[in-house]
């Protein structure tokens, strides 16, 4: 986790290529309200309801979309009807040698956004295959399922049912 400079709090900073085109992208949770987003630098106004895949939607500086998302590594996501391909790079869900879940290092699931835990679904110990839910997260009024994005073994679950986590909590490591 690092830092928003003026920002006061921890950020998330992921890479998220569209079609070809690269974007850093900035997410700092706030005490009350949406969390702080920056889009290259750019502070962009964001409100978003979106599961991990289905149907979902999104306020970008004051304009609503309808955001249909597709489960994979590369995601297809259908904003109003037009259609994209994006991939999301994450540095917190790399694996202890750097690589990213599902080539060999494992899985480190972790809060986007602060939440309530509300319900775990594996124990240590565990053998999960590819889709297995792990955990299930509430976070702006919505309830959200991580699941495994490849086959292993549940090493470490760091929260129970009712617990309160902050943005960047490690949830469960899948190895």
């Amino acid at each position: 986790m690092t830092s928003i400079p003026g920002g006061g709090g921890s950020a998330s900073r992921i890479v998220v290529r569209v079609e070809g085109t690269q974007f850093a992208v900035e997410v700092e949770a706030q005490p009350q309200g949406n969390p702080r987003v920056r889009v290259d630098g750019r502070l962009v106004d964001v409100d978003a309801r979106l599961p991990l895949h289905g149907h979902g939607s999104i306020l970008v500086d004051g304009v609503a979309y309808r955001v249909d998302l597709a489960e994979g590594p590369e995601t297809d996501i259908v904003v109003d009807g037009e259609a994209f391909r994006i991939r999301i790079e994450d540095p917190r869900r790399r694996g202890r040698s750097g690589a990213a879940p599902g080539d060999g290092a494992g899985q480190r699931v972790v809060a986007p956004m602060p939440g309530k835990v509300v319900a775990v679904l594996a124990t240590v110990g565990q053998a999960v295959e590819p889709g297995a839910g792990l955990v299930v997260l509430e976070a702006m009024k919505m309830e959200n399922e991580f699941r495994a994005t490849s086959g292993g073994v549940v090493a470490e679950v760091h929260v129970a049912p009712g617990q309160a986590v902050n943005a960047g909590d490690l949830l469960v490591v899948v190895r």
